[in-house]
């Protein structure tokens, strides 16, 4: 086909569905980013990502998506439900209505929904953790044999054929940008000091609990441990309206000891990635760093963070953590399924609270690397919990030196091939 032919055939759909901050970006995006560096399938292709209704979704997937010029179109949730309901047409959004739709996250019966309601030739692919739909689908590629045996036994053994298993997609998605000493000289962090980021999360509920809960901690560690160096690691999904909003309902928050502060414009560093601090109440200034763990993880000595998909991420880049699941609130925490929708319901909340109570009971472990390996890899504090517990957790960890024990069980977790491109090579033979 010459130059002029491949200019004139039409493009298919490329549709990526997804729902939340853990999945856009670690298994949208790698997958995205190997389609459109692919001359052939970028050449072939519209890429578009539909953002699908989730209560695990951040409300800001959209803007972050559109952000990294990997999509040809961006529609949001709303949008799509416009879509689905038939108050939008399929046409207004550039769309062939024939192509391949791969499910990156949330509920598989989203792209079964939306090829039927688009009568669109679509074939359907997904990575899941948890099959479902399998008849619908060409192909579900799955984590490990356990996500796949555990499907098996939900009675659709006659459809095991095709689920496969390529490893962690999550995995494909780490990136360095910066080496440890690097990072470490933007933020004046001397080689003998104990780097220590607080991740709050990405998600509204999370952040306005968790922030005045580790400004808090932070006051007292810091106090003790002269060599700590303690920064806020902000998620893309959080913007500086949100941190703000926690800071000013901090007091609030009676549960738990917390600390509050103001945001305020930092310049004191020569890393462009800093441009704010919390100004505690107690007069101490802790950053914010930004640029995620792609740019500072290697600087990283130690981290203190919510559940997640960020575990995970910690864990392949050998990053120990203190892992804080706090359920001092269930009724604010998002579960699967008909429960998750009582909060609506008068009464619900106290219903709420009774369903998350019941559901945690499924999880042993709160951190992903934990579930995922049957045992403690990162240190958890998982239940009601004080601010005391945390301070005291770290304190353990510091003065016993645990962090050499957590790294060595970090190693791990490795892969010797690349889940991305694994999906890639199974769905367009390339």
């Amino acid at each position: 086909m010459n130059e002029h032919q491949k200019s004139t055939v039409e493009k298919e759909d490329l549709i990526l569905f997804s729902n939340g901050p853990g999945e856009i970006s670690t298994w949208v995006f790698p997958i995205a980013e190997r389609i459109k560096n692919h001359d052939e399938l970028r050449n072939r292709y519209n890429i578009v990502l539909i953002i699908h209704p989730c209560q695990f979704s951040s409300g800001t997937e959209h803007i972050y998506a559109s952000k990294l010029s990997l999509f040809d179109r961006v529609i949001t949730s709303s949008d799509y439900l416009k879509l689905l309901f038939g108050l939008n047409r399929i046409k207004r959004y550039g769309l062939k209505r024939r192509g391949i739709i791969i499910s990156l996250g949330g509920d598989l019966l989203h792209p079964v929904l939306f090829k039927f309601r688009s009568r669109g030739n679509y074939q359907l692919y997904a990575y899941t953790n948890n099959p479902g739909w399998i008849k619908r689908y060409e192909k579900i590629f799955v984590r490990s044999e356990y996500v796949k045996n555990k499907s098996t036994k939900k009675g659709k053994k006659d459809s095991s054929d095709k689920i496969f298993v390529t490893g962690d997609l999550v995995y494909s998605s780490i990136k360095v940008f910066a080496d440890r000493n690097r990072v470490r000289s933007e933020i004046s962090v001397l080689p003998d000091d104990l780097m220590v980021i607080f991740m709050p999360g990405s998600r509204d509920f999370e952040v306005k609990y968790m922030l005045p809960v580790y400004l808090k901690v932070i006051n007292v560690i810091t106090n003790e441990f002269k060599t700590v160096k303690p920064f806020i690691l902000r998620s893309p999904y959080v913007d500086n309206r949100l941190i703000e909003s926690s800071l000013k309902s901090a007091p609030n928050i009676k549960e738990v000891k917390v600390e509050t502060g103001k945001l305020v414009e930092f310049k004191e560093f020569s890393s462009t990635n800093v441009n704010f601090a919390i100004k505690t109440s107690s007069k101490r200034m802790i950053p914010i760093l930004e640029g995620g763990l792609e740019y500072w993880g290697r600087g990283v000595d130690l981290a203190v963070t919510v559940p997640g998909t960020n575990t995970v991420q910690l864990a392949y880049r050998g990053i120990p953590a203190l892992v804080v699941a706090a359920l001092n609130k269930p009724e604010i925490i998002p579960i699967e399924g008909f429960a998750g929708l009582l909060k609506w319901l008068p009464g619900g909340k106290m219903l709420l609270k009774k369903a998350v109570k019941k559901y945690i009971k499924n999880f042993p472990f709160a951190s992903l690397p934990n579930i995922y390996m049957g045992k403690e890899i990162l240190p958890e504090l998982f239940g009601v919990i004080k601010t005391e517990d945390i301070v005291e957790r770290l304190q353990k960890i510091l003065k016993e030196n645990e962090l050499v024990d957590i790294k060595n069980k970090l190693m791990l977790f490795n892969f010797n091939n690349d889940p991305a491109d694994t999906i890639i090579s199974e769905i367009f033979k390339v």
